[in-house]
């Protein structure tokens, strides 16, 4: 059985991405916002969300977020405060898709989504070498073309 975890570089990405919504978010509500009492509570809820999303939530998650592969079936496990699991036999999966964004490579925003009867499963957040082998292993008919 082998083990995948996140690829780390898209926990940087994702923390950059957050503090920089939540500048934009301050910076609108300074300009837009003309009563300075309420223009401070919000810069100060949104500064307080991202500080907690990205030192406490997606450091977590990410900790917690791991797939097991063997020959006939994958198992997802996530959750920050509800632990979930899921699995399926490669043998169920009707189809398959594979979502790579621009320079996937730095970013580790590489997904799988495994169509079975009646759902789904979505790996997020997979080295390319990661999901490449997860595909060949699932029987997959797709190769990903750089």
């Amino acid at each position: 059985m082998k083990s995948y975890k996140p690829d780390r570089r898209s926990l940087t990405t994702l923390k950059i991405l957050v503090l920089a919504a939540a500048v934009l978010l301050i910076v609108l509500v300074r300009i837009f916002i003309k009563i300075y009492v309420l223009a401070l509570i919000l810069s100060i809820v949104f500064a307080a969300a991202a500080v907690i999303v990205v030192f406490a939530y997606l450091p977590h998650y990410f900790s917690n977020l791991s797939y097991c592969a063997n020959e006939s079936e994958i198992k997802k496990s996530s959750g920050v405060f509800f632990k979930a699991s899921q699995s399926i036999k490669y043998s169920s999966i009707q189809y398959s898709t594979y979502i790579s964004v621009p320079f996937s490579k730095f970013t580790g925003f590489n997904f799988i989504v495994f169509y079975v009867y009646g759902g789904r499963l979505i790996l997020l957040f997979l080295k390319r070498s990661d999901a490449d082998e997860i595909l060949k292993n699932s029987g997959c008919l797709y190769c990903r073309e750089d």
